[in-house]
């Protein structure tokens, strides 16, 4: 058997594959790897699939288009080492019977955890107080306008009810929270929520009630731009917006106007342009924290072990755990570009 590796040559391959990964995948069969010091291009990656049957990518592999397909006779498994397989696959993929597989589950549970950090760092002004002691500011009071404040028993919403936010849930429920969630492709929510977690009938009664409000959507040409400038300003004054998910999901613009204007605070993961410019006016706001796309970046080699058990697993002829259907496939999180092309 013969097993590509896409990701290049680097830093990046040494921590996300790790010797005893390379040596289990080494007693599969033969392995080919991407030596070229780069992501490699459709052309490349369609020549090295010729003789490929199981091919292990990663982030910046081409997409496997059915031009890319077209010599890969081979070919029986996609296993991604990494989240979403959105823009990487295609219908062509299922088409030809190519069993497809990811990481995302497990890269979920670590953005679970980055968000559940970033709703606490918000709440309580942790990167707020700590600039303050750092650039010689005495102390603040309680009387100062930044107050910390405390996630027990606040309201929560949750925009998207994928593998993060069900992971987030489990973190959440010893703060004794109420959550409502919005997403209108799940249409009940498990019955072990029932005590303390609803479904919102509509994505203007989630923002108009959630003091946090965390966003989880998958981006797509639906969802793109979702929290426009009129859905931002039904968020209760002094809301705590998280965003760990697409920074399109959200207007850039009707987000930094709210920010700017002190009604809203938020932590954000991820924007509409990455990296964020230099001049952007989110650099200067007490109310914002700013993460460099960091939420999931902790999971590492857990998620190439994950893919590379389902590999052996494909091997053995056993049903795959992290298996990726068509149907799971079309509700994942697309590129931007990928977005705009599909809006025209």
């Amino acid at each position: 058997m013969r097993v590509l590796i896409t990701l290049q040559e680097g830093w990046l391959r040494d921590v996300y594959f790790p010797p005893p990964m390379v040596r289990t995948l080494e007693g599969i069969g033969e392995v080919i790897w991407n030596d070229t010091g780069r992501p490699l291009t459709a052309g490349e990656l369609a020549r090295l699939l010729a003789d490929v049957e199981v091919c292990v990518t990663h982030w910046g592999a081409p997409k496997f288009t059915a031009a890319v397909l077209a010599h890969a006779h081979s070919l029986r498994l996609i296993a991604h080492a990494a989240g979403s397989v959105g823009s990487l696959v295609t219908p062509a993929v299922y088409e030809r019977g190519i069993a497809v597989c990811s990481a995302n589950e497990v890269l979920a549970r670590y953005v679970a955890e980055g968000t559940l950090a970033y709703i606490l760092a918000g709440l309580r002004r942790v990167p707020a107080f700590d600039a303050d002691l750092k650039g010689g500011k005495r102390w603040r009071t309680p009387t100062d306008e930044l107050i910390p404040r405390s996630l027990f028993g606040r309201r929560v919403g949750l925009i998207g009810f994928g593998a993060v936010a069900r992971h987030l849930l489990e973190l959440l429920r010893p703060f004794g929270v109420s959550v409502l969630v919005f997403d209108p492709w799940v249409r009940a929510l498990p019955a072990a929520y029932a005590d303390w977690v609803q479904r919102a009938t509509s994505l203007e009664e989630v923002l108009s009630w959630a003091e946090v409000l965390s966003v989880h959507a998958s981006l797509t040409k639906d969802t793109y731009h979702m929290l426009d400038a009129d859905r931002l300003a039904l968020m209760p004054d002094g809301a705590l917006l998280i965003n760990t998910a697409r920074g399109a999901i959200i207007e850039q613009a009707a987000l930094e106007r709210e920010l700017v204007s002190g009604r809203l605070s938020a932590v954000l993961d991820v924007f509409e342009v990455e990296p964020l410019p230099l001049d952007s006016p989110l650099r200067g706001l007490d109310n914002v924290v700013l993460q460099p796309h960091l939420a999931g970046v902790p999971a590492g080699a857990a998620m190439t072990e994950a893919v590379v058990e389902d590999v052996l697993r494909f091997v053995r002829g056993e049903p795959l755990r992290h298996e990726i259907s068509f149907e799971r496939w079309r509700t994942m999180t697309r590129s931007e570009a990928d977005v705009r092309q599909a809006i025209g």
